[in-house]
């Protein structure tokens, strides 16, 4: 969901979309973190006080390497998504002897 980058790029806390949406901060919060029992009159009201189309909440902000990334990964079968999941893991830990 956008909501969190729409609502930055604005210069809005939570509380300030709260505010004028008429929701609670709480359920901006949960709405940000992917809470799947938000409603759809949530989500309208939202939308009215940023004054954007509904649609521009679930618009996809992937970059084009992110996006390429996520096709060749669906295309795998499921076995070979686990390894190129496992090596993408590793590659992000840390390093602790780089900070050595």
């Amino acid at each position: 969901m956008n909501l969190e980058k729409i609502r930055s790029e604005r210069g809005l806390t939570q509380g300030d979309l709260a505010d004028m949406s008429g929701l609670k901060q709480s359920t901006i919060s949960k709405i940000e973190r992917g809470y799947d029992g938000v409603t759809l009159r949530s989500l309208y009201k939202i939308a009215d006080a940023l004054e954007v189309d509904l649609s521009e909440l679930f618009a996809d902000s992937r970059g084009p390497a992110e996006a390429a990334l996520i096709q060749a990964f669906r295309s795998l079968p499921a076995e070979r998504q686990q390894g190129w999941l496992e090596m993408a893991q590793a590659i992000a830990r840390p390093n602790p002897e780089a900070s050595a």
